[in-house]
């Protein structure tokens, strides 16, 4: 589990809207409710999101691996992973910080509805699109 956190620290997704997108800023204003308060474990201290979802509130759902230097530098954030992580292969791969799937996903009376669900996710049909 401990891995996970190390390269999907800011977890699952952000609010959505013209508000709410990149108020870093501003601080937690806009991703946790009011009386809550960020974590300060390592693993916790990144999500962007604490806030209890309600219909009309558009979150991002983005599961992805991401390389993010200020972390993997901090022995305090790797911890006990040190050992098992490969420098070599990960340093292959430091010019790409990131690699995700995103959907746009509005909450509902009755659950979700996923509006970017026609976008799309597998490599073949991305390249599809590319040569439409």
């Amino acid at each position: 589990m401990r891995a996970v956190l190390l390269f999907f620290p800011h977890g699952v997704g952000h609010l959505l809207g013209i508000d709410v997108h990149d108020m870093e800023d501003l601080g937690d204003r806009a991703g946790y409710a009011p009386g809550r308060t960020r974590a300060t474990a390592a693993g916790d201290r990144y999500l962007r999101l604490d806030r209890d979802l309600a219909p009309g509130m558009c979150v991002t759902i983005e599961p992805g691996f991401y390389q993010i230097p200020r972390i993997l530098a901090r022995p305090s954030e790797v911890g006990e992973l040190e050992g098992a992580l490969n420098r070599s292969e990960l340093g292959r791969f430091a010019d790409v910080r990131g690699i995700r799937i995103e959907d746009d996903v509005l909450v509902t009376d009755n659950g979700a509805e996923v509006l970017s669900a026609a976008v799309p996710k597998t490599v073949a049909d991305v390249q599809d699109a590319m040569l439409a």
